[in-house]
């Protein structure tokens, strides 16, 4: 079972977006400083979008709100439509009359909602005393429901702690579900787990409780999936052939350090295979060590950088294996020419692919080396050059 699958992460962000790109603009005020707030006592009479390091309404928006921010999106005052935010902190004390859509690392509810709440977040809390008039619908690691939900329950996190007043259904899917305390469901009270609720002696059920297991995986899916690394197969070794071809005695001497030289290799090419991840964990380190402000257009110029090498490392990624392919095909019995030998290498190392779990790991093995082989072979003819 995938909690917070990434697939759910970038479903929610995605809709978010296209949310807030057809919102109406027909009559709408536009802001976009390092702090954007609306006063308690202040009215805006049309829509507000916003951007900045922080934005915050204290007052009254007569429209909807779509905001992003930096660091957190504060509502202690009351919009009267809906509500589109993006930002790493979402505060809703006062009111909202439509519905609020939101990503963000933490989630706090301790106001009211009109209509429904949809959400992806690492940390979201409906606390004590709220109100959410339509359905909840949250991806979220950490789930605490406490308040009053007037529809249903809807969602999957990792872990769900409830309580309060859920006058629909709730359909969730969980690692873990702890009831914390009194909890009134006027329909049915449904959870996929592997394990038993707990604190369900606590809960009012209307309906029926079902404790459903764990959803397979699709066999589409699965089909699918394995559609996708035969045609990979089917490919990357069709481009070692042709890299056989072009560059044949190129192509012996990497495989050559592949085999001589195999922890060198991979020592190398895992350098190069995981260039874009600390390239980006460089710039989360900035982001984190300068204030807000400045590291929006540090962001700006690492962003760029990140994709740029992680794109470099893809294509690398196509020809990267050939020489420890080829390395393999020859340790192979019997004797095989060049072609043979890749064939034979591809062969082996498609059915070792295969291998449910265990099969991930070749990939992480048979890339980074051949990537190495080659930076070894070339490294080998600059020195022979500069011996002469």
């Amino acid at each position: 079972m995938h909690y917070l699958s990434r697939t759910a992460m970038i479903a929610g962000l995605s809709m978010l977006y296209l949310l807030a790109v057809v919102a109406p603009v027909s009559a709408a005020e536009t802001a976009s400083s390092e702090l954007v707030i609306i006063r308690e006592g202040d009215t805006l009479e049309e829509d507000l979008y916003a951007t900045g390091v922080r934005i915050i309404i204290e007052g009254v928006i007569n429209g909807d709100l779509t905001a992003f921010a930096a660091e957190e999106v504060i509502i202690s005052g009351q919009v009267t439509g809906s509500v589109v935010a993006v930002a790493p902190t979402v505060t809703v004390s006062g009111d909202v009359g439509g519905a609020l859509r939101t990503t963000a690392n933490v989630l706090e509810v301790s106001g009211s909602v009109g209509s429904d709440l949809v959400a992806a977040a690492v940390g979201a809390g409906l606390r004590a005393g709220s109100v959410v008039g339509g359905d909840v619908v949250v991806w979220a690691v950490n789930l605490e429901a406490a308040g009053t939900i007037r529809s249903n329950l809807e969602g999957t996190q990792r872990t769900t702690r409830v309580e309060g007043t859920v006058n629909g259904d709730v359909g969730i899917s969980v690692r873990r579900l702890i009831v914390t305390g009194p909890l009134e469901v006027a329909g049915d009270l449904g959870y996929r787990s592997e394990i038993e609720a707990d604190g369900l002696d606590q809960a009012s059920v209307g309906g029926v409780t079902v404790h459903k297991a764990p959803l397979p995986p699709n066999i589409r899916i699965r089909a699918l999936a394995l559609l996708a690394r035969l045609l990979a197969i089917l490919g990357l070794t069709t481009a070692a052939m042709l890299v056989a071809w072009g560059w044949p005695d190129r192509t012996r001497r990497a495989a050559e350090q592949a085999r001589g030289q195999l922890l060198k290799a991979y020592g190398f090419g895992a350098m190069v295979m995981l260039s874009p991840f600390l390239l980006g964990g460089v710039a989360a380190l900035v982001a984190g060590l300068t204030p807000a402000a400045a590291s929006l257009p540090l962001l700006a110029i690492f962003g760029p950088l990140v994709v740029a090498t992680a794109g470099l490392v893809l294509v690398l990624s196509l020809v990267a294996g050939v020489p420890a392919v080829l390395a393999l095909g020859e340790l192979l019995p019997p004797k095989l020419a060049l072609y043979g030998s890749i064939l034979a290498g591809s062969a082996l190392v498609a059915l070792l692919w295969m291998v449910p779990l265990a099969g991930w790991l070749v990939p992480l093995v048979v890339l980074p080396t051949g990537l190495g082989a080659w930076m070894l072979s070339f490294r080998q003819d600059l020195s022979a050059t500069t011996e002469r």
